[in-house]
């Protein structure tokens, strides 16, 4: 729909931006220049802001700005306009804030780091299996990593290796397959494809039949060394920011 369909272009609806070498450009819509700008800038812009990178007239761009404020409050549809700290920024509706705060959440996807790789990793191969597992495999406690695999859903508790009292074994969610990029278990690369060393493989392979015992776990120090990584309950192992690692 036309800008002008719904609401006039009055005396500073439009204007002509000057080209590079002081030639005129296409008449461009003002209010629409403007309501493309507060849509994609992540903070908000004040008039005079707006008023340099456009060149129109802060006294045409304050009167736009109430009119687009006037315009998205009487449409009743999810956006409003507010000026907040100096400046002018699109905000969702209260109606609609519970959800758009609900989809901000789902779509956080801070980095792994190499200890919550190196779990998932274990578990992903191995469900289910226990944390006396992993930390046989890594050779550093994995509780806190496994918390915090936790809280962020690539893993849960399936059940427990036998009656009360008996560890949990962890297994992956559907929210790992879709971090990275997996339709099913069954599209994991190989494992001999990483060719690991012949004690790693038989490893892996005594703990698939689940023939660890409790003395290979307690065989060495006695106690498998905390990890540096470890953060213990609610701790971390998730560095925020940098993008994503999924493959």
């Amino acid at each position: 729909m036309p800008p002008e369909d719904y609401w006039d272009a009055g005396e500073h609806g439009y204007a002509e931006p000057a080209k590079e070498g002081g030639q005129s450009g296409a008449e461009i819509d003002k209010r629409a220049v403007l309501e493309a700008l507060l849509l994609v800038s992540p903070e908000p812009l004040s008039v005079a802001d707006l008023s340099e990178l456009t060149g129109f007239e802060t006294g045409a761009v304050r009167e736009i700005l109430n009119e687009l404020q006037l315009f998205y409050d009487e449409r009743g549809g999810g956006l409003v306009i507010r000026e907040v700290g100096g400046g002018f920024c699109f905000y969702s509706t209260p109606d609609a804030a519970p959800y758009v705060s609900r989809l901000i959440s789902s779509q956080v996807n801070p980095r792994l780091t190499r200890a919550a790789l190196e779990t998932i990793a274990i578990v992903a191969y191995l469900q289910p299996v226990s944390r006396g597992v992993i930390a046989e495999i890594r050779g550093v406690q994995s509780e806190g990593v496994i918390k915090t695999l936790e809280d962020r859903g690539l893993v849960y508790a399936v059940g427990r290796g036998g009656p009360p009292g008996y560890p949990n074994l962890y297994g992956t969610t559907t929210r790992f397959l879709e971090r990275f990029g997996l339709n099913s278990l069954d599209d994991l690369p190989d494992l001999e494809g990483f060719a690991p060393d012949d004690e790693t493989v038989e490893k892996i392979k005594r703990s698939l039949s689940w023939e660890i015992s409790e003395e290979d776990v307690s065989a060495g120090s006695g106690k498998a060394r905390e990890d540096p990584e470890n953060t213990g309950e609610g701790g971390d192992s998730l560095t925020p920011g940098g993008g994503e690692v999924d493959p």
